[in-house]
């Protein structure tokens, strides 16, 4: 009888956790949604279309499943950002009609700048897959396209120390392929990983994108040699967080 009493009272301790972590969900939620749809609104006066989001899906495939395209607009008024949507669609051009392609946006804004990626993967090569990273970073104040060199200083860093952080994650996956045994450092030094990543210069084709007021550099890198390590990388791999 003790022990059903006691099972009783861990179950409904557990109901109690479980309302309460739903709650926190709910309001953390909210306060998110209402917070971006209030930013939104706070640029109305910018947009080309005010009912629209500041960046929206203007084409969308989803295929058969495997492989899916969401094509973004940049819904803000002005030549720089004319400039920008048509930048997108020449780099999505090579990608937007094949079968084997996948497409995908995010958007985030923090404080007065607008931060888009464009992220594809294309399947349709003769080895490897290969990553592509396209990234904007748009001051909404002025509907002016931040260059790479003023964001670092906004952030108060410079390249070298970019290199550094992706250099050291990097590092870290080598690190964590010989442990998992896809490698034996014997065989496949450092150089030997970079290689199979064809990586020559880690800042080569780095974009940059603020998310929750970090900045991120995303770097693409081939994710698959004979080792087999698509196993063990995941689509989050290609982001290096730089700042805190």
């Amino acid at each position: 009888m003790i022990k059903s009493i006691k099972r009783e009272n861990k179950f409904s301790l557990l109901q109690k956790v479980i309302v309460v972590s739903f709650a926190a969900f709910a309001i953390v939620f909210c306060i998110i949604f209402f917070y971006m749809k209030k930013q939104e609104e706070n640029y109305k006066k910018i947009k080309i279309s005010s009912s629209n989001y500041l960046v929206y899906t203007k084409y969308q495939d989803e295929g058969d499943g495997s492989y899916y395209i969401l094509v973004p607009y940049v819904n803000i008024k002005g030549e720089v950002v004319k400039a920008i949507n048509e930048d997108i669609d020449l780099f999505l051009n090579d990608f937007i009609h094949d079968k084997n392609s996948v497409i995908t946006y995010e958007y985030e804004i923090n404080g007065f700048i607008l931060s888009i990626i464009i992220k594809v993967i294309d399947y349709d090569t003769e080895y490897a897959p290969h990553p592509y990273f396209r990234g904007y970073n748009i001051n909404l104040e002025t509907q002016e396209l931040i260059s790479n060199e003023s964001l670092l200083s906004y952030f108060g860093i410079n390249e070298e120390f970019v290199s550094a952080k992706i250099s050291n994650q990097l590092l870290s996956y080598y690190d964590d392929l010989v442990r998992d045994n896809y490698y034996h450092s014997a065989e496949c030094d450092y150089s030997c990983f970079l290689k199979y990543r064809e990586i020559d210069n880690v800042l080569d084709n780095v974009v940059f994108y603020i998310k929750s007021g970090k900045l991120i550099a995303y770097r693409p890198f081939i994710f698959m040699s004979i080792y087999g390590e698509e196993e063990y990388f995941e689509d989050k791999d290609f982001e290096f967080t730089i700042t805190e």
